[in-house]
């Protein structure tokens, strides 16, 4: 309940499943990154959902001197309280930004199989009978 704050990376073992879920908002503050901007290291590793808004805060956001870039590994869900969100990328890799993004997503369908029982729908079937 409310907003979620991310000041570390997050990493899932293949084979688990991470689920964060805010009402609010989530952000993943400006020491969370690489460096190196053609980095693909995952950062932050699970699925994310936010009722409002998903924001990438930048450490300075003012060329020359680069924001660390973010890998995600999984997804990545703003709006879902449906009462209006966005993702707000504020970083900005300067030069970097001609050949790579400030935030990249890296597939992750583990977490999908993984997914807890809890969070799947049960099956249903049906038969049109003539009456």
């Amino acid at each position: 309940n409310g907003d979620l704050g991310i000041y570390d990376e997050i990493t899932v073992p293949v084979g688990s499943t991470a689920i964060f879920s805010a009402s609010g908002n989530i952000m993943v503050v400006r020491d969370v990154g690489e460096s190196n901007p053609s980095s693909t290291k995952p950062n932050i590793e699970g699925l994310y959902s936010a009722d409002r808004y998903f924001e990438v805060d930048a450490v300075t956001n003012n060329c020359p001197t680069p924001d660390r870039r973010l890998n995600i590994a999984g997804s990545v869900v703003i709006n879902a309280g449906r009462t209006g969100g966005a993702f707000i990328n504020q970083r900005d890799l300067c030069t970097g930004n001609s050949f790579n993004p400030s935030v990249s997503f890296i597939e992750r369908p583990d977490f999908i199989l993984n997914y807890p029982s809890l969070t799947q729908q049960t099956p249903r079937a049906w038969q049109d009978v003539a009456p």
